[in-house]
């Protein structure tokens, strides 16, 4: 009897260590973004960048991400900004591959840190320029990253360091 009542114990008290761990590990993923006071940038706990909520040509309306999200080439890309705020520009591979959720089923990026984000890439600039390719491509409906070598236009979200 002792055995089984000390077994019944341990297994009592490993159920109750996973359950506080899976609130701990849910808890964390929602405190990993925060959002400014009217929605349009999300920070980055872990990282401390700051994006823009919505992909360039979409507009926070209090709600969701709303509009047409523009295609860019690439000169475009590394040239796009936000004139009214300056220091945003086109995130890095690593940057942006932060963004990446696999947990997430449908489009692989947090939902309601960035709602109505576009499936298809998203531009992500290489500081490397001993090859052919142009840039990195992140895919948000896969999570996939590409290297780009071909002109063809794709979606930017932009980033800026804090501060």
């Amino acid at each position: 009897m002792p055995f089984r009542k000390s077994l019944s114990h341990i297994v009592g008290n490993t159920i109750l260590a996973v359950a506080a761990m899976a609130v701990g590990v849910a808890a964390h993923a929602e405190s990993r973004y925060t959002l400014s006071a009217d929605g349009q940038e999300v920070t980055d706990t872990q990282t401390k960048l700051v994006w823009q909520r919505c992909a360039v040509g979409m507009k926070w309306d209090g709600k969701t991400c709303a509009g047409k999200p523009t295609k860019m080439s690439l000169a475009q890309a590394k040239k796009a900004q936000d004139a009214s705020n300056p220091g945003w520009r086109a995130p890095s591979k690593d940057e942006l591959t932060s963004l990446v959720d696999k947990t997430q089923k449908k489009t692989r990026i947090d939902h309601d840190a960035f709602p109505g984000t576009p499936t298809g890439g998203f531009w992500a600039m290489r500081p490397e320029t001993n090859d052919n390719l142009n840039a990195w491509l992140v895919d948000f409906r896969n999570g996939r990253v590409v290297g780009n070598a071909r002109k063809v236009n794709h979606f930017v979200r932009l980033v800026r360091s804090p501060g």
